[in-house]
């Protein structure tokens, strides 16, 4: 191996080997509406807020004109801003386990020590509700936190789709989702007040699909060599997916960055500023948030993460031109079919067409101390990659929100070994 390109490089010298997109800086400006906003439906009396998690599907609760607070967007703030540690820490202290959900704990933190929207605070909400559709622990965590702060709790109960399940068991399972969400209709109507507006909650699902389908697109392109577009800058964003589906200042942000990436692709260009594209890259997993620059270090390798299945999930397609009754049968079915939902024989067969469609030369999979759903099975998928398509796989470890499961040490041996060994694989 040419050992020039695994010498020590400071992260600010491989955070200038990847070319940030000209409108990627314009991301500030949908995360600051949407902190305004939150900030404007808490102190008016007559405006509504919800927790609410991850796979939770946000039309719903748009077509209250109840505004969405998520608890676990705000841990990646107070990681990225350097607070989780100190949160969770304090969560640990008021006799939390080390063992249980990084995001839980610095949300448990975070509330008790009141801290700031910016250090990843986030104010009381009028209702909460989640679902299992990704993480069980969501159950617990809300439940717990509904009773600290006194406000009423629905969670929804999402079947999975284990190997070999038919389509009549789908179908009964969807029929089962959508009875509960005519009871959480019920639930929101008595604790807030207000109604249901369908034409609300009809738009709000097709402009989430428009910006849906621009991020899928933006996907596409990332198919192309070299790569337009990486991990570097995804991993922040796809926030308006997350947080705010559907709002026209996330999807005009899309619009922008789908723009610089389509000119990119014209002109040949990839994402790293010299050096060629040598490595292209697979991350599963929610990135370290505490530690970002991780995926700029990988530049130093002329390697690039040119598809996450992590950032890719926030954009399933979205009910549009549908009926009522059938809207809701494909939200239920959605919420059910999204990739960290998939059952490990599905999962396999996802990754192995990605390799292929994004020409991906190694696999990083996180295994988050945090995260049962997106860790359990990585075993099974890496001997399945490395034996089909034969290709170098690494387990990282780690955990998304603390931390003190990182070691950069240890983290660049593990990863020169892995550039080593897709070297190799290439000779």
């Amino acid at each position: 191996m040419n050992r020039k390109k695994t010498e020590t490089i400071s992260s600010e010298e491989a955070a200038i080997r990847v070319r940030t997109l000209p409108h990627g800086k314009d991301l500030k400006w949908p995360m600051i509406w949407y902190f305004m906003m939150g900030k404007l439906y808490t102190m008016l009396p007559w405006k509504k807020t919800a927790w609410t998690c991850a796979g939770f599907p946000l039309e719903l609760l748009i077509g209250f004109d109840i505004y969405p607070l998520h608890p676990e967007n705000m841990a990646t703030v107070a990681a990225a801003q350097k607070q989780s540690q100190m949160l969770i820490e304090h969560a640990e202290s008021m006799g939390y386990s080390r063992d249980l959900c990084s995001y839980f704990k610095t949300n448990i933190g975070a509330v008790d020590k009141g801290v700031k929207t910016a250090h990843g605070g986030i104010a009381k909400p009028d209702i909460i509700t989640c679902t299992n559709t990704i993480c069980d622990t969501h159950w617990k965590w809300f439940q717990i936190q509904a009773e600290k702060l006194n406000v009423p709790l629905f969670a929804f109960d999402c079947p999975k789709i284990v190997s070999g399940t038919d389509e009549r068991t789908i179908e009964g399972y969807i029929s089962y989702m959508v009875d509960q969400f005519y009871e959480f209709f019920e639930f929101v109507k008595k604790h807030t007040g207000k109604e249901l507006n369908i034409a609300r909650m009809v738009k709000a699902s097709d402009d989430s699909e428009r910006m849906s389908i621009l991020w899928r697109n933006i996907f596409e392109c990332r198919k192309c060599v070299p790569s337009p577009y990486s991990s570097a800058e995804t991993s922040a964003s796809f926030f308006p997916l997350v947080v705010m589906p559907g709002k026209k200042i996330g999807t005009k942000f899309f619009e922008k960055i789908y723009a610089d990436i389509k000119q990119r692709v014209e002109r040949g260009e990839g994402t790293l500023t010299s050096g060629r594209e040598q490595y292209r890259l697979l991350f599963e997993g929610i990135p370290f948030w505490y530690r970002m620059r991780f995926m700029y270090e990988l530049a130093r390798y002329n390697a690039v993460v040119t598809y996450e299945p992590y950032t890719f999930s926030f954009a399933p397609p979205k009910p549009v031109g549908l009926n009522y009754a059938e809207s809701l049968r494909q939200v239920a079915r959605v919420m059910m079919d999204l990739p960290y939902s998939y059952n490990l024989e599905k999962r396999i067969e996802y990754f192995r067409q990605a390799v292929k469609e994004y020409r991906i030369d190694g696999v990083i999979l996180h295994e988050n101390l945090s995260c049962r759903p997106s860790s359990t099975g990585m075993i099974d998928l890496k001997n399945a990659l490395q034996q089909d398509p034969g290709i170098p796989v690494l387990i990282l470890q780690c955990d998304m929100n603390d931390p003190r499961a990182y070691s950069d040490a240890q983290m660049k041996t593990r990863v020169e070994s892995f550039i080593e060994l897709m070297a190799q694989n290439q000779r």
